[in-house]
């Protein structure tokens, strides 16, 4: 029986299956009771946030009906009778109780009262006790004296709806006697949205809100999630008057995660499968022991044998390996690092640092030795070593480690040492490069400001000048765009070449990057500064033959000199870039210096940059208004919102020139967030003055237009101001739009999905693509004024107006025209079945306070639009 059990011990099959089986089942066993537990949780915090939600309804609710006791508050002011200014004091009240839309009271249950009464007109004289809708409810309030709630129920305003019945008795010969309701009508999605109750579905949560029909006793869904399927769910019931509502959520993925139960039985198994395995090496080793003892010879002969081999091993790596006690003797080391003290490791054996090598290098090496043992931990070094055995001389990191035994006693230090020589010369080249163009080989950015920095130091102290050359080459991009960049690239060497044999020693040509270069000239006049610039030019437009190409090529040079331009690098860099943009503007291929006018204009920028960061919060920025007519009835249709900035001391500064400077410094976000809240706050107030329907455009720049979160930031404002999406139109230059096309769609699917209108402004005056246009979400293409204002006298300008308009019609699309301002422009839109138009014919651009004076005189505008009818 023993040797049985014993067999069965030494059989490695079934120690895996015992161990395996063991492991495995006590490990499912803690995972499942994990996952139970962890499900638990889970439902009582669904079960929290249900009670939570259901708290908050149960409020919004108790808080919308708590507004019939104000009714019959304002009921005894007014003696219980009738409540005087019901509608103007209906609407003060009205967002003091969120959800509440209608009051009304009915004496003896009549209605004779209802705010707001637009709308709301056949409710009066409604008998309750008689309408079949509501005569059930009415008796119950009656009969119970107390507050009641009916509902849900389909509104007439739209939506769904609850209604509030507070019946009110009045004391009579010390009897209590019916005198009628005060009702309020409340709109559930409201009630829900004061409850923020779509928010569990932004935590994952779907639910359901239904109750128990009083008469048909079926379940009837008063507000659920868009996906409304739940598996095993929560449930908590809340009362509401004379009645209760039950909340239902369930996590929209289901409870826990199946896939993090099965990845921990996955690792139960894996496990199970290692501890199995480890009891077979536990095994295999005792079995091991047992033959090892029977062969101690052999194993002797074998660790003699591994010795061996590691002294081998030791002696082919090329690195400096060895061992030294606390003392700093030495206890081996390999034959590379014999090469060092020029003896062979029997004689360095047993010895110490002071024994090869001179005293002060010895003291450096014990110092290391003491600094690791004291950080117990490696430690890293470099030193320089000179080798007896050959002489050879080389620099190496030298990685010293304490090591301990068993015990954790100290044992000794193991150091090892790699030649880092090359290594250290390789870097030595790259920082080296780094000063370096590495295409023309002439000094970059970080070489030239170096240079020219001792440069001035020097002309400073001998009282000269120095003049500092901006090139830049016109038109490079058509060659890198049609013969490629590396044809681009052999160019760029050969003008390199060019230009240095135009320069002393002591001059600098550098590479900024591109087809820009830099030369420095100290100690020189303005007129060497000018002949220099005309040799640069002349050596530069000498024809260059590349790959069979005969290529001829000009440049602009800007100038600038120390120290009436600047005196320091980055003054006069700024000045001869600006100079060098100024010879672009002039036909290219010269030369220009830097003058005062464009100092001037460069410091009116920066001034004008600096006052754009303020302009808003010191309310320096105003929007005005300009009327969009329509040409087929002559009334206002929209109006277009143009920024206007009004600085204190500069006084009023055009969009044209302030609007690029607020691109160029990235403000353009801010000012358009700005234009456009504005604009949708203010038509939203137009709206609620009851003003004619109209829309509202802004314009957007390029930059607006491609920033990542334009969609998002359209939808916050439109929902913060409560503006309809219909009456808010985006205005983009077609320009804008076909800079990338693909995100251009794709952003006005987005926009348009939301209901916000777009238009393409200026349209004729920049590329156009019919294919892209077809795809473009917009409703109205601007015709650009340009092609407006000659349009009585040009022919050219007539036919490409009537190209617009029919291409619009065509492509479904309105039109209208921007700066008319005569009888004769308006016309001829007329007669070409133009849509809209806009200009100072109609009116100029109008302050809020001349807009709604226009607005209630709409007549002005139509009496201009009809006189041109023949």
């Amino acid at each position: 029986m023993k040797r049985f059990i014993i067999f069965q011990l030494r059989d490695p099959k079934t120690i895996l299956v015992t161990v395996f089986a063991l492991s495995f089942s006590l490990l499912s066993f803690v995972i499942f009771n994990l996952h139970t537990l962890e499900f638990e949780k889970e439902r009582a915090q669904v079960y929290n946030t249900a009670a939570n939600y259901s708290y908050d309804i149960k409020f919004n609710i108790d808080r919308a009906l708590s507004s019939t006791y104000t009714l019959q508050a304002l009921l005894t002011q007014n003696d219980g009778a009738f409540i005087r200014n019901f509608e103007e004091i209906a609407r003060e009240i009205l967002p003091s109780y969120p959800g509440v839309i209608e009051f009304a009271i009915a004496p003896r249950g009549i209605i004779q009262q209802v705010a707001p009464l637009h709308g709301n007109e056949k409710a009066l004289g409604l008998n309750l006790f008689e309408a079949k809708t509501q005569n059930k409810e009415s008796f119950l309030a009656k009969e119970s004296r107390k507050l009641t709630l009916a509902g849900p129920l389909d509104l007439v305003q739209g939506g769904i709806g609850l209604v509030g019945r507070l019946p009110i008795y009045e004391n009579s010969a010390n009897k209590e006697t019916f005198w009628g309701f005060a009702l309020a009508v409340i709109r559930i999605s409201e009630i829900l949205d004061e409850a923020k109750i779509s928010q569990l579905e932004h935590d994952g949560l779907s639910y359901i809100v239904w109750r128990m029909h009083p008469d048909s006793k079926d379940k009837q869904i008063i507000f659920q999630s868009s996906k409304p399927h739940l598996i095993n769910p929560i449930e908590y019931t809340f009362d509401v008057p004379n009645g209760s509502w039950t909340i239902t959520v369930a996590p929209t993925k289901g409870w826990g995660s199946p896939m993090v139960f099965m990845l921990r039985e996955l690792i139960a198994l894996v496990f199970a499968l290692m501890l199995a395995y480890l009891a077979k090496l536990l095994m295999d080793l005792k079995i091991a022991k047992v033959a090892l003892e029977s062969k101690v010879i052999q194993t002797t002969d074998e660790k003699n044998m591994l010795e061996r081999q590691l002294d081998v091993l030791l002696d082919a790596i090329p690195d400096l390996i060895w061992l030294k006690d606390p003392n700093g003797i030495y206890l081996f080391c390999n034959r590379a690092f014999e090469r060092l003290f020029g003896a062979k490791e029997k004689d360095i054996v047993g010895k110490s640092d002071y024994d090869f090598v001179e005293y002060r290098l010895a003291d450096f090496f014990r110092t290391h030795d003491i600094i690791a043992m004291d950080a117990k931990e490696p430690v890293r070094n470099e030193e320089e070593l000179s080798f007896k055995e050959d002489g050879y001389n080389g620099l190496f990191e030298t990685i010293k480690t304490p090591m301990y035994d068993q015990n954790g006693e100290l044992i000794g230090v193991l150091g090892i040492s790699r030649d880092i020589t090359v290594r250290r010369e390789n870097e030595e080249k790259i920082q080296k490069l780094e000063y370096f163009d590495p295409l023309t080989a002439l000094p970059n950015k970080l070489q030239l400001r170096l240079r020219v920095e001792h440069d001035l130091s020097i002309v400073e102290r001998q009282n000269e000048q120095l003049a500092v050359l901006f090139i830049d080459f016109d038109h490079f991009k058509n060659i890198n765009d049609t013969l490629g960049h590396a044809v681009g690239d052999k160019l760029l060497v050969k003008v390199a070449k060019r230009l240095k044999t135009l320069l002393r020693q002591v001059d600098t040509l550098s590479r900024q990057g591109g087809d820009e270069f830099v030369v420095i000239l100290p100690g020189v006049s303005v007129d060497d500064a000018a002949h220099m610039a005309k040799r640069i030019l002349q050596v530069i437009e000498q024809p260059i033959k590349l790959e069979e190409n005969e290529l001829i090529i000009t440049a602009s040079v800007g100038i600038a000199l120390y120290p009436s331009d600047g005196k320091d690098c980055d003054t006069l860099f700024k000045c001869a870039d600006a100079a060098m943009y100024l010879a672009k503007q002039n036909g290219r291929n010269n030369y220009r210096f830097f003058t005062s006018e464009i100092q001037s204009r460069s410091a009116r920028i920066l001034s004008l940059e600096n006052a754009l960061r303020y302009a808003q919060t010191r309310c320096e920025l105003s929007l005005y208004y300009q009327p969009q007519i329509s040409l087929h009835d002559g009334k206002i249709v929209g109006v277009e919102a143009l920024i206007r900035w009004q600085h204190p001391e500069f006084g009023a500064i055009s969009p044209v020139e302030f609007i690029p400077i607020a691109e160029d410094s990235g403000q353009i976000l801010l000012i358009g967030e700005w234009v456009m809240r504005t604009a949708a706050s203010r038509m939203k107030q137009w709206i609620d003055m009851g003003f004619p329907a109209m829309s509202v455009s802004v314009n957007l720049s390029a930059v607006q237009f491609h920033h990542a979160h334009l969609s998002k930031l359209v939808s916050t404002i439109i929902d913060e101001v409560k503006l309809p999406p219909w009456y808010l139109e985006i205005e983009l230059t077609e320009s804008v739009a076909a800079q990338n096309p693909v995100h251009a769609i794709e952003t006005m699917n987005e926009l348009s999905a939301k209901g916000i209108r777009l238009s393409i402004d200026d349209f004729g005056t920049g590329y156009s693509s019919l294919s892209y246009l077809k795809r473009f979400k917009v409703y109205k293409l601007k015709i650009d004024q340009s092609f407006i204002r000659d349009i009585s006298i040009d022919p050219e300008d007539r036919e490409i107006v009537k190209t617009i308009i029919a291409l619009g019609k065509s492509l479904g699309l309105k039109t209208i025209a921007e700066g008319v301002e005569t009888k004769e422009q308006l016309d001829f839109l007329k007669e070409n079945g133009c849509d809209e138009a806009q200009g100072f014919y109609f009116s100029k651009p109008l302050s809020v306070t001349d807009l709604e004076a226009l607005l209630r005189e709409p007549e002005i505008i139509s009496q201009k639009n009809n006189s041109n009818l023949q």
